[in-house]
Formats: structure tokens, C-alpha cells, sequence
């Protein structure tokens, strides 16, 4: 017969197979970023599935935090209150400095490329047809979508415009529809999440050279476990279609190792600080 303890024992296990759920109970939260590149609504729609995946497979629980804009999600990330978050290249420069974020991986599959998008019907050609014209941008934060454009229009192709700065991605790519700005500047990533029947009333007409990926960081608190679990998780879920279409719908669709000294550190040297704003 077995002794009491043993019975224990297996009660304690079968309760656990019958309620995984269990195993996290007791598990610290972990705050999870992600950069307002679209409305909350949308980033917790596309986000959640992973994380709960994750949270199965892991055992780490993650809590999805959503921002209005982007000064809100800078102000947090330079307070070190998130402890991972999805964010572009440019906010990891600035997390790094304050509060020493590091990189964990990327989508290995596209750079992130900085575009202008036209109306299709539009009969401009050329980037310097813009010159006095008003453009579209989502915020003055936002990195390849503005800061990164805004720059490299004003130093290497030397034309002067009025921003318009419109809250998000999408809001840009609608505006230019629109036909409310002569121009909006995006990403390739984003014009390609969008409604078809958006895109086709858009044209890219000029795009910047790219850029390592949105990476997803980690602040240096976390530890070392965490860090790994949550890693070869995202990792393994790539391997599979399920998993795959879960990475696909927050734009990891391969994910790498990121390197923040081969992958980032040259933006240190964009001088982007002179084209940084405030969202109004």
C-alpha cells in the first residue's frame, strides 16, 4: 500500500497536470512594452496570443502595457518600468543609456525601412518634387516612420517640408488617402499590415536605406533564466505554422539574436537628437 506521503505526493502532480494554470500562480509579472506603432486596441489584439503561448510554455508571466503615444511610452522606458518591451532601434538607443536595456532578439527576415508613400493618383515622381510641401509622420519619436526619415530627407536629399505629425502609422497611410498631405512617411512593415484596399490607393514613392529590425529588449534587472526561457520559446515557436503565424502578427516572422554593437550602436552616430520633438 502506498504511504500517505507518496498519496500526497500524486495528488499534488495530478492537480497540476489538471490545472497548469497553477504553475503560475505564485510567478512574478513581468511588464511587456510595445511601441505605439498602432492603436492599443490593435497592439493587444495582435500581442496577446504570443504572450499567452508564452506564458504556457514558460511559465513567465507577462503583463501587455499599451500607450497613447510616444512620449508616453519614452517617458517609461527612461524609468525603467517595463521590464522587456518591443521597441524601435532609436528607443533602444535611449533605454540603453538610462536604464540598460539590452537586446534579445529580432525579426532576422526585413530590415525596417524607412518610406514615402503618395497618393497612387498622385503626379509626383521624385523626392525633391516634395520641397515646400506638407508631409505626414506619426509623431516626432517615431524612428524610421520620422526621426530617421525626417533627417535623412533634410541632410542627404536636402528638401524642406512642414511636418504634420498624425498620432500612428495608420493614421498616416489614411491621411495621405485622403489626399489631406502630399506625402506621409511609414515603414514597409506597416504599409504591408494594412487593409488591402488602403495600400492600393498608396504608392511608395522614394525609401531610405534600412536598418536592423525592431528588437525585443530587456531591461537588466531580469534574470538570466527569464531571459533564456522566454528566448528559445519565441525561438521554437518559429519552427512550427502555428507559432509562426503567432510571430507573424507582431512582426517577428524570423526571429535572431540581436547584437546591439553590430546591429545599433551606429545610430549613435546619426546625430538624430536635433530632429527629436514632443507629441502635441
Amino acid at each position: 500500500m502506498l504511504s500517505s506521503f507518496r498519496i500526497r505526493c500524486w495528488q499534488l502532480a495530478l492537480l497540476l497536470f489538471l490545472s497548469p494554470t497553477l504553475l503560475l500562480a505564485d510567478a512574478p509579472v513581468y511588464k511587456l512594452a510595445i511601441v505605439p506603432q498602432y492603436t492599443p486596441l490593435f497592439i493587444f489584439r495582435n500581442w496577446r496570443p504570443l504572450v499567452e503561448q508564452l506564458e504556457k510554455d514558460t511559465g513567465v508571466r507577462l503583463e501587455i502595457n499599451t500607450y497613447k503615444n510616444f512620449r508616453e511610452f519614452i517617458t517609461a522606458l527612461q524609468n525603467g518600468e517595463p521590464d522587456f518591451s518591443y521597441m524601435s532601434p532609436y528607443h533602444l538607443i535611449l533605454a540603453r543609456k538610462t536604464q540598460a536595456y539590452e537586446p534579445l532578439l529580432r525579426n532576422g527576415e526585413k530590415e525596417l525601412v524607412g518610406i514615402v508613400v503618395v497618393p497612387k493618383t498622385s503626379t509626383l515622381e521624385k523626392i525633391n518634387e516634395l520641397e515646400g510641401q506638407t508631409i505626414a509622420f506619426p509623431s516626432p519619436e517615431a524612428f524610421a516612420a520620422s526621426l530617421y526619415l525626417r533627417a535623412w530627407l533634410h541632410e542627404k536629399i536636402g528638401i524642406n517640408f512642414t511636418p504634420r505629425y498624425v498620432g500612428t502609422h495608420g493614421n498616416v497611410y489614411r491621411t495621405v488617402a485622403h489626399g489631406f498631405v502630399s506625402a506621409g512617411g511609414g515603414v514597409n512593415s506597416t504599409l504591408a499590415s494594412q487593409p488591402e484596399p488602403l495600400q492600393k490607393t498608396l504608392r511608395v514613392l522614394y525609401e531610405i536605406p534600412g536598418v536592423a529590425s525592431h528588437p525585443l529588449a530587456a531591461h537588466s534587472r531580469i534574470p538570466k533564466d527569464v531571459k533564456a526561457a522566454l528566448s528559445k520559446a519565441i525561438y521554437a515557436l518559429s519552427k512550427h505554422k502555428t507559432g509562426k503565424e503567432l510571430l507573424s502578427a507582431v512582426q517577428i516572422t524570423k526571429p535572431v539574436p540581436a547584437n546591439y554593437a553590430t546591429d545599433y550602436a551606429f545610430i549613435e552616430t546619426l546625430n538624430l537628437e536635433k530632429y527629436r520633438g514632443i507629441d502635441k
